[in-house]
């Protein structure tokens, strides 16, 4: 199957939503986007499976022309998983917007809502480091206007703004490191570089002859670029006030899919480069277990001092980034194991937890944890996924986030034991952060009138299968490593095979 198909139909969809919007009625658009995301779902598992039976990536050249040409999509088992995760979350959370929009301008929220889709497929599918960097641009602007969808309450604008300044900063200085490491390789095909790095012959182009120091160049501006995207400290400042003020729908998005877009391009370039940069690839892995660590303690530490609900989840995402981060640098088996196998599971946790903070706050219509008080008991549904969401998050069994925390347990403490501190501790203070939470929702006296509180039947059900997906996760991870995370992790770590695909890919 063609990997382009994929992103391409949520973004030819996009295009169209505004001139066809004319035609439809509020709830025509809703379904046109829950349409539009199902059926992508739908392409995306039969790339899926196509892929997963494939002993190399699937490759296609853009325009028939062969690398490194031409643009190519190469599909790994890596790219594929999170396609998977990424199409699925944002089906279902089209759904729930249904519920959560209100009537103004949704033409123009789902119109951004597909091109967020279709930027995000792009990044996991793509095998061009500069297309890479469109697909990160395209997933940024809608990202942009996502956040600020709610102009009118003022903060989101400058959530917004901000968000959209250090974004653009981040993908400046990516762009920065493309062209220098076009200037050192001649190429910025994905698999062209690896080769060229591995003395593996590939058509056309041509490598300086003193290229070490423009590639190193090119990492430093790489790493800074990454951790801005996913939200590594200390370039993390824009993460909770741009979550924490966009829809809820958005903010489960957000934190649950878009910040995996920074740490896949780690993923991708420290394994490819590793062939040839073993010293500069080696520094950026210290690089990512130092500021993952110190990410994961002060962010469960900002957590429990934060009174807004929704920054306290936001705060989440930052400690749980800081845990892959760390999985990524120490750049084993093991340690991209359980990076690849936190990512799925706390994008799964993460929109969960979004989604249910969010139905509490369109109930009430503030973000305060001392105004939700008393909500909880009015909505048993809500509360329910919403502690299934806690725990799984801290990590508690059977759910899918403590088999990925005892995945990266293993990865952890095969380096040092310090990072087995980091990751029981943080841990500790998130839980103490949800217990919080929970406190004001269910045992405390309500602040205002809630008697008009109750769960909503749509959005309730979104939240019961994600709550579901939580425990049955967790359940069947032995089976999820074997069939899935493994492959995945031993076909990105097998550089040559992804070479290979490359050449074969386009004009024969």
């Amino acid at each position: 199957m063609n990997p382009l198909i994929v992103p391409a139909i949520p973004m030819a969809f996009a295009f169209l939503l505004p001139f066809t919007s004319k035609f439809m009625g509020r709830k025509g658009v809703h379904l046109y986007a829950i349409a539009v995301t199902l059926l992508t779902l739908i392409f995306n598992v039969k790339l899926f499976v196509d892929v997963y039976s494939s002993t190399i990536p699937l490759t296609y050249a853009f325009g028939n022309w062969k690398a490194p040409v031409g643009i190519l999509y190469e599909a790994d088992r890596l790219g594929v998983l999170l396609a998977m995760t990424t199409s699925f979350l944002m089906f279902v959370i089209a759904i729930y917007s249904t519920r959560y929009l209100g009537d103004d301008g949704i033409e123009w929220y789902h119109t951004l809502y597909l091109g967020l889709e279709a930027g995000l497929l792009g990044i996991f599918l793509t095998g061009d480091a500069f297309n890479l960097f469109v697909m990160l641009e395209v997933a940024a602007v809608a990202s942009y206007g996502l956040v600020m969808f709610y102009t009118e309450e003022g903060y989101p604008a400058y959530a917004g703004l901000r968000y959209a300044i250090i974004s653009s900063v981040g993908t400046t200085l990516y762009f920065l490191a493309l062209a220098i490491i076009y200037k050192a390789l001649g190429t910025v095909n994905f698999a062209d570089i690896a080769a060229k790095l591995r003395g593996i012959p590939f058509p056309i182009s041509q490598p300086s002859t003193n290229f070490l120091p423009l590639l190193a160049l090119a990492m430093a501006l790489t790493t800074w670029a990454f951790t801005i995207k996913s939200a590594i400290m200390p370039n993390h400042f824009w993460l909770p006030g741009a979550h924490s003020a966009a829809p809820s729908p958005v903010s489960a998005v957000l934190s649950g899919l878009v910040v995996n877009a920074g740490l896949y391009g780690f993923m991708r370039f420290l394994t490819l480069m590793d062939g040839g940069l073993q010293k500069i690839t080696g520094t950026i892995s210290t690089i990512l277990i130092v500021l993952g660590a110190i990410s994961a303690l002060l962010a469960s530490i900002a957590m429990i001092l934060q009174d807004d609900a929704k920054r306290i989840v936001a705060y989440s995402t930052i400690l749980n980034m800081g845990y892959i981060a760390i999985a990524v640098g120490i750049g084993t088996f093991a340690g991209l194991r359980g990076a690849v196998f936190h990512m799925v599971n706390h994008a799964v946790a993460k929109a969960l937890l979004f989604l249910a903070v969010g139905v509490f706050i369109h109930s009430a219509g503030t973000r305060k944890i001392s105004e939700l008080a008393g909500l909880g008991r009015k909505m048993p549904l809500t509360t329910l996924t919403m502690g299934i969401a806690t725990i799984t998050l801290v990590g508690l069994p059977p759910t899918n986030v403590f088999f990925s925390k005892l995945t990266l347990y293993g990865a952890y403490l095969e380096k040092s034991v310090l990072l087995v501190i980091v990751l029981i501790v943080s841990s500790l203070f998130a839980l103490a952060s949800y217990m919080r939470m929970f406190y004001w929702l269910w045992v405390r006296k309500p602040a205002r009138d809630v008697d008009g509180a109750k769960d909503d039947p749509i959005m309730g059900a979104v939240l019961l299968m994600l709550a579901l997906l939580c425990v049955a996760g967790g359940i069947l991870s032995p089976l999820i490593l074997e069939k899935l995370i493994d492959p995945a992790v031993s076909q990105l770590m097998n550089v040559e095979g992804y070479i290979k695909a490359a050449l074969l890919a386009g004009v024969k």
